[in-house]
């Protein structure tokens, strides 16, 4: 029987780096830099904005949660918390930084 190759073959064989990467909505390392190679938006951009704002928006509303977590717990019929309504407004702070730059990332990426 003979074994499996463990590399995956090439099916298109292209530079490693080639020109740019052609995608519709991008993908963001942990550190916010883009995991592409000069990227070229392809599609519609309305699309792509929206799908942007949204995995910004998520990512900027976690990382404030971890950085401003208490580690409370929740317990049934107990009175508001106030540190809840300030992280609410912290969640409504970022979420709008983070749709500004992923405004600003779409279009910048569209131009090209």
């Amino acid at each position: 029987m003979a074994e499996a190759s463990k590399t995956p073959t090439q099916s298109n064989k292209v530079p490693h780096q080639g020109d740019h990467d052609r995608i519709q909505m991008p993908s963001v390392k942990a550190d916010g830099t883009l995991d592409q190679h000069n990227p070229e938006l392809i599609g519609d951009k309305e699309t792509t904005l929206a799908a942007v704002k949204e995995q910004f928006v998520q990512q900027a509303v976690s990382a404030a949660d971890v950085v401003n977590s208490s580690g409370g717990t929740t317990v049934e019929g107990a009175p508001q918390d106030p540190a809840i309504e300030a992280a609410v407004k912290e969640h409504e702070k970022v979420a709008a930084a983070a749709e500004k730059a992923a405004e600003k990332l779409v279009d910048d990426l569209h131009k090209g």
